[in-house]
């Protein structure tokens, strides 16, 4: 969970110990001795195969039979590897192109030396060198990045090469730094039994060494990424309702994972002093942190030209990342998604989801090129110094989603995320400042067939169907929450005036009409569904304020004992009247002001925080006129989801309310149990004023 000071600040900063330290980070970066010999072999087979390519495409180029190919291919191989390994070694401080030109020029001279020294082998001029030079190098490129697609160490040992390149010269600075890893969706059972299962063994390892302490704590409701990011990183999360909600003032549905939603989210709760505002770097965020780095932030992407120094950073990533690599993995990703929904299909898992090529693509994304690129801005800032970062990877949530929480397309990503934090550690061994890893999540998540599956219909369908006619109903069941996450990247790598505010507005919202089609433009509908997991809020667009139970009885009497009495509702909780609160259930109800129930109790399959939790979310000023939970199967524990997603949070039930916190063991908490993300907020400024002081625990 720690690493020392950066060596690279501490050494002389003359040329020779430059070379000595990129020696040293060759070989900490280097694959194993399997993943070497394996690499060997595809690489020697993948030159033959650009040998043989070339002599076709290029006349002047001749090889005459397969002896004469494999001893070529051989010594180009050897003379090729050594040049890159050399020249990417001795220009490592300069821009990336300069190594890959003078590697040209190798190899011409490669081919010409190739063509005197193996018989067989031609070379009828310069000209035919060159253009052998250009077309072997792209192809060997393909093959090589093809064999080594799958080895993380490559790739970002070959970053923390160039970046300890660019920060020789930077002072050591003892103090240490606060790295912040948010595994979104991930609850503290699910980690425990991957722990078990081998499955993450870089956090297994610290757990079980005693480097870190594994606890739990307690996202108050709603249970989603806005609140609990609000919470942590801002310190307050009142009026975040849910993903989303509806506020009827101004007739807005607001949606988290919405470029202007998000910063208007952060626009009330940031008093200006936020997680990273000390100097701090958000990526992958929804909220900012008030950091003045951002990357990948939903809330930042609307902003214009960001500061000097993240454009600087945005250029040099935009030079460094493995295209190549990027698009082969997420094609594997795409083909791995595919195969896999089908073999859910076939097994006839349940609860199971359609999982479309759209699904397939937004899992690469999200799996793949978001975490890659997270995980490069991340170890960028480290080598910068920045004393606080705080990073959300989201591809275990994305994927549990439409997969379920414990099922093993999800528990992949999560060895995903696993292995990226590995990376982080290593990388952080030769950072000018040391650092403090803390890995925790958000919010937990629940398995559970949807509302539409059990019952043949959304929930705006039902409430529909239970008021007039000409009732215009308006749901937000679909499902958006990781929607967008490829404009996200692309915003982001070239982020400048107007860009992510024109990626931004079109952005879908999810908004629609219970009988189908976009409800975006047009009148007012009369009733907003918002949904978010098994919570939904309800609102009566003609009723001013928070409509009290006497006024929604008014305008359509037995509306509310016909939600209570549904199998997929386990509760309803509406308003007597300003500051109470009543919840009915099928076969009773409880006041929540008084605490007196008639009948069974609706909120005890919810757990012993329901009613405080209810109590809490009902105060908030655009929270439903009316507010739903998803019914809780007992048997199984699976809860009934509104949105189309059969692993949800968002409301009560299951494991959703019950993230985790990993933290140094020299570290102490201040508040146990944690309840609520302002908490962890509070938590994480208290030991990095620690850190900063010098002091313990």
């Amino acid at each position: 969970m720690t690493a020392e000071p950066g060596r690279a600040g501490r050494r002389g900063v003359g040329t020779i110990g430059l070379y000595r330290l990129e020696a040293r980070l060759v070989w900490a970066w280097r694959p194993t001795r399997l993943a070497m010999l394996r690499r060997g072999i595809l690489s020697y087979l993948g030159a033959c195969l650009a040998l043989a390519i070339t002599a076709t495409l290029l006349p002047g180029l001749r090889i005459d039979g397969p002896f004469a190919l494999v001893l070529a291919a051989l010594l180009m191989l050897a003379l090729d590897s050594f040049a890159d390994v050399f020249l990417q070694w001795l220009l490592v401080s300069r821009p990336i192109f300069v190594a890959q030109t003078l590697g040209l020029v190798v190899q011409a001279f490669a081919i010409v030396a190739v063509g005197r020294l193996v018989p067989g082998v031609s070379v009828d001029g310069v000209a035919t060198a060159a253009w052998s030079a250009v077309l072997l190098t792209l192809l060997n490129s393909l093959f090589v990045e093809l064999v080594a697609v799958s080895d993380d160490d490559s790739y970002y040992g070959m970053l923390v090469r160039r970046l300890v390149a660019h920060n020789f010269k930077r002072a050591a600075v003892s103090t240490p730094g606060l790295l912040v890893v948010q595994i979104d969706g991930l609850s503290l059972p699910v980690l425990r039994e991957a722990v078990r299962g081998g499955r993450v063994p870089v956090l297994g390892g610290l757990v079980r060494d005693g480097a870190a302490t594994l606890q739990p704590w307690v996202a108050l409701l709603p249970p989603t990424t806005p609140a609990s990011q609000a919470g942590i990183l801002h310190g307050r999360n009142d009026g975040v309702a849910g993903f989303r909600w509806y506020e009827k003032a101004t007739a807005r549905l607001i949606v988290a994972n919405h470029p202007d939603d998000a910063a208007e989210i952060v626009r009330r709760v940031s008093d200006g002093k936020g997680l990273l505002a000390d100097d701090g770097a958000s990526v992958g965020n929804l909220m900012s942190g008030d950091a003045p780095r951002s990357y990948l932030t939903m809330s930042t992407i609307g902003e214009g030209a960001p500061s000097d120094d993240a454009r600087r950073l945005r250029g040099f990533l935009a030079t460094s990342v493995n295209y190549v690599r990027l698009l082969a993995l997420m094609a594997g990703e795409i083909f791995k998604e595919l195969y896999q929904a089908e073999r859910q299909r076939a097994r006839s898992v349940e609860p199971r989801m359609h999982r479309d090529l759209h699904f397939a693509v937004e899992r690469a994304v999200t799996n793949i090129a978001l975490r890659t690129t997270s995980t490069a801005f991340v170890i960028e800032e480290m080598y910068r110094g920045a004393p606080t970062i705080y990073v959300d990877y989201t591809g275990y949530d994305a994927i549990s989603h439409h997969c379920g929480p414990e099922r093993e397309e999800s528990v992949d990503a999560l060895a995903g995320i696993d292995r990226a934090i590995g990376s982080l550690l290593k990388a952080g061994q030769y950072t000018c400042r040391p650092y403090r890893l803390v890995v925790l999540s958000d919010h937990g998540q629940c398995l559970g067939a949807t509302f539409s599956q059990r019952h043949g219909r959304p929930l705006e369908a039902v409430i529909a169907s239970l008021l007039p006619g000409d009732m215009s109903v308006v749901g937000t069941t679909d499902s958006v929450e990781s929607a967008g996450m490829g404009r996200r990247i692309v915003a982001e790598l070239g982020r400048g005036p107007g860009i992510g505010s024109m990626l931004g507005r079109v952005l879908p919202t999810g908004l629609r009409r219970s009988g189908g089609g976009d409800e975006h433009a047009g009148a007012t509908p009369d009733v907003v569904v918002a949904s978010s997991g098994n919570l939904a809020h309800v609102y009566f667009t003609g009723l001013l304020g928070q409509a009290a139970v006497d006024a929604i009885q008014a305008r359509h009497p037995g509306l509310i004992e016909a939600l209570a009495g549904h199998p997929g509702i386990g509760a309803v909780l509406a308003r007597p009247a300003a500051g109470q609160a009543l919840v009915f259930g099928q076969h009773g109800r409880v006041d929540l002001t008084t605490g007196l129930a008639e009948g069974d109790d609706p909120l005890a399959q919810y757990g012993p925080r329901a009613a405080d939790d209810l109590l809490r979310l009902e105060a908030f000023p655009n929270s439903g006129d009316l507010i739903l939970l998803g019914a809780v199967d007992a048997g199984t524990g699976e809860v009934t989801g509104f949105e189309q997603l059969i692993g949800s949070h968002g409301g009560l039930g299951g494991w959703q309310s019950e993230p985790f916190i990993m933290y140094p063991a020299e570290l102490a908490l201040a508040e146990d149990p944690i309840l609520g993300a302002p908490a962890i907020y509070r938590q994480l400024v208290r030991w990095r004023t620690q850190l900063q002081a010098g002091t313990g625990d």
